[in-house]
């Protein structure tokens, strides 16, 4: 009996064989989740769970990427989703910077692969994301522009130039822009702009300050700056995104 043969029989035999998926909750690093058609989580570990703001797995089944995150970063993932479900082809080693219910930030590998059912139709996908930094085959480019990364992160509310952050590597602001953009997908200084954002949403539901006021804490000129950026990044105004999530109920909170 060929090795395909006998690999067919023991999964035939196997009940179920989603047994196989309670591994990835003693991996509190990796991250998996499997989505249907339209979207829904029908299964995740626990990993992914709770930095969904869920307590357990079964607590985000039937639920979509835009019950559990901002309206924009649940439009990226769900057209990212749809593509994977189109073309019935992963999507391997994608960067992403990923938010929690809390807000915060982290940079993540993801990995997508198309689900089939018995007939070779794609009925879903599944996707397994992990740090950025323990993929070992993109640390030394990560490494490099870490001291960046972590300067936005600490630092988004100070005044921030491309020269400064260049700066930090030992760059050219020019080269700087080229290899950020090559491993994150984006500009420095549009991460900086996300980062931004990225505070005023959970300051914007969690805390009463004028919208004034948001826009100096989170690092922008003024409202006006801070009502344009927001709504390019999100969708939503300021004031409309507080009505929306100040509630608590996104997120799983």
């Amino acid at each position: 009996m060929k090795g395909s043969q006998i690999q067919r029989v023991f999964l035939d035999e196997l009940s179920p064989v989603t047994q196989i998926l309670d591994l990835f909750n003693w991996l509190p690093d990796a991250h998996l989740y499997v989505k249907d058609l339209e979207g829904r989580f029908m299964l995740v570990n626990l990993a992914s769970a709770r930095r969904n703001g869920f307590q357990t797995p079964d607590e985000i089944i039937g639920k979509t990427d835009f019950d559990v995150h901002p309206p924009q970063m649940a439009a990226a993932y769900r057209e990212e989703d749809r593509k994977v479900m189109a073309g019935g082809k992963a999507i391997p080693e994608q960067i992403w910077l990923v938010y929690d219910y809390l807000g915060m930030q982290r940079w993540f590998v993801s990995t997508k692969i198309p689900l089939f059912n018995k007939k070779r139709e794609v009925m879903g996908l599944a996707g397994v994301m992990r740090p950025l930094e323990s993929a070992k085959h993109l640390q030394a480019s990560y490494q490099g522009l870490a001291p960046v990364v972590e300067y936005v992160l600490e630092n988004y509310r100070e005044k921030m130039e491309g020269e400064i952050l260049a700066q930090l590597v030992d760059l050219s602001v020019s080269q700087l822009n080229r290899r950020f953009k090559k491993l994150f997908g984006i500009a420095p200084m549009q991460f900086v702009l996300r980062t931004r954002v990225n505070a005023a949403r959970t300051i914007l539901t969690r805390e009463n300050l004028s919208l004034g006021e948001v826009a100096l804490e989170c690092g922008f000129y003024d409202q006006g700056q801070f009502g344009r950026i927001f709504k390019r990044e999100t969708g939503l105004t300021p004031g409309s995104y507080r009505k929306r999530y100040q509630s608590g109920t996104f997120g799983g909170v």
